[in-house]
């Protein structure tokens, strides 16, 4: 199995790099210098298995929550878990450095359109391992994943320690397949930084298993208040990041930005930017 997770990490490379969901197209651009960006580089990859005791405890309040799904609760069948980390392009990461407040239009395509390629790109791991002969699922692209923002906003959840919350955490299960730790903006450190985001299929196959560098949760994370910048003041060194004010805000920047949105201030300008400090 060495062999084809080469073949398969070659593969992602040549879809990052040849694909036209990737780049910021005439018709997205909001200025014609936008043209042709990319948004994304090729992508890490972690893998985990499917059995670790680690995914029960996902079910913790404290850690993603009672609604979270293990591999095996979406895949009874599986062994592992392929996560990736899809690193930002500089187009991206530092037109949002530029100014305190403003979010930069690299992290405007790259949250919308470039969620959606990535989202294409879970579908692109499922066609290609079942052309090698493995099945594989990924939750967040399928029809039963679910997100729950505060509580009460689902018919059939009110539980009020199921707020800003999944059954498919992509943080969370980069964390258990060896990609990095969190952070005080709860955002996942990995060996290239902060600046992208994730995805992941469940197999059926016996893929080597990435032997996780840290056992903290934390333990990547300097504390170094760097992402206290947060234009919502929504983290702070003796609270951590209070949810409920990132998404307040977030939430202008939703109506500011349309059809588009983000923010990432707690992403850039701190060391942990583009590497782990």
């Amino acid at each position: 199995m060495e062999n084809i997770l080469d073949e398969l990490q070659a593969a992602l490379a040549k879809w990052f790099n040849r694909s036209h969901l990737n780049i910021v197209s005439e018709q997205m651009a909001l200025e014609p210098s936008d043209i042709g960006q990319k948004l994304y580089e090729t992508p890490i990859i972690g893998i985990g298995a499917a059995d670790d005791p680690m995914w029960e405890d996902m079910h913790r309040k404290e850690a993603v929550g009672s609604i979270f799904r293990t591999p095996r609760e979406w895949m009874p069948q599986s062994k592992t878990v392929l996560s990736y980390f899809a690193p930002f392009t500089d187009f991206v990461i530092n037109g949002n450095c530029i100014d305190p407040v403003d979010v930069g239009n690299g992290w405007l395509y790259a949250r919308v359109e470039g969620q959606a390629f990535l989202t294409e790109t879970n579908h692109f791991l499922e066609r290609w391992l079942a052309d090698h002969g493995i099945k594989a699922y990924s939750p967040y692209a399928g029809n039963q994943f679910q997100y729950v923002f505060e509580p009460g906003s689902s018919a059939d959840i009110s539980d009020p320690s199921l707020s800003f919350t999944s059954n498919w955490s992509e943080r969370h299960v980069a964390f258990i397949c060896g990609l990095g730790t969190f952070g005080l903006s709860k955002a996942l450190i990995t060996e290239r930084g902060v600046c992208g985001r994730f995805g992941s299929v469940i197999t059926d196959a016996e893929l080597p298993i990435t032997q996780r560098a840290y056992t903290g949760i934390y333990e990547y994370c300097k504390m170094c208040g760097a992402c206290c910048r947060c234009p919502a003041h929504a983290i702070s060194l003796e609270q951590g990041k209070s949810h409920h004010l990132c998404t307040s805000y977030f939430d202008t920047l939703r109506e500011k930005y349309a059809p588009r949105f983000g923010c990432g201030k707690c992403y850039v300008e701190v060391p942990c930017m583009r590497h782990r400090p």
